[in-house]
């Protein structure tokens, strides 16, 4: 089995969980492409996250924003087009298959994938492992808080902007739901057990899926 998605909502650590399953199965990592901070950017309501709606202003930040990073989120060293080429708002598909392109790229030799919609692109890709981290919204809001040296406040403010911006871009290049539990072969609450336990569950179950009949 050439790798594992893994999809995190915020405050579910997923950053963390990603490196150390990488570093178990000595595979290597492909990091997300929404990140906090981008998700900041992107301004991403939660009425239009929620009923799918997006006036044409903000179809262009949300594009325009992500397109300049082809070079960093989407990919260093790829064959990707130039940033004022990728993509025109109404170039979505465009857009997807670069990514998906880059994602099927680094799982050839196995990779872990942090987010960039990795489960809906491999959700037919019965070789890949699809992981969803989620989390009670006051857990989530608390271990945010602390990992990233915040007031409870400020993690409250982000968990519904860095979650909607990942919903819609989940979305918008597959029309999706980033919560619908067919996407996934396992969901974790990884607000229950330390990074290091969660990281040994989905290893184990890469293990299991890419070789069924080792030894436990």
């Amino acid at each position: 089995m050439p790798g594992v998605t893994i999809s995190a909502s915020y405050g579910t650590g997923g950053s963390v969980i990603a490196q150390l399953v990488a570093q178990a199965l000595e595979l290597p990592l492909l990091d997300r492409a929404i990140s906090t901070d981008v998700a900041a950017k992107l301004q991403v309501s939660v009425t239009e996250a929620e009923d799918g709606t997006f006036a044409r202003s903000r179809i262009d930040r949300f594009f325009g924003i992500l397109a300049p990073l082809a070079g960093g989120v989407l990919g260093a060293g790829t064959d990707a087009a130039p940033p004022e080429a990728v993509p025109a708002p109404d170039e979505a598909t465009l857009f997807r298959d670069q990514a998906e392109a880059i994602m099927r790229q680094s799982l050839e030799d196995g990779a872990v994938i942090l987010g960039r919609a990795g489960a809906a692109a491999f959700r037919n890709d019965r070789d890949v492992l699809r992981v969803r981290l989620f989390g009670p919204l006051a857990a989530r809001i608390a271990h945010a808080a602390r990992t990233q040296n915040v007031d409870t406040d400020t993690a409250a403010k982000r968990l519904p902007q860095v979650d909607n911006a990942r919903a819609q871009y989940v979305r918008r290049l597959y029309n999706v739901d980033i919560n619908d539990p067919e996407l996934f072969d396992l969901q974790l609450n990884s607000t229950l057990f330390a990074a290091d336990v969660c990281a040994g569950i989905i290893a184990r179950a890469y293990r299991a899926l890419a070789w069924p009949d080792a030894p436990a």
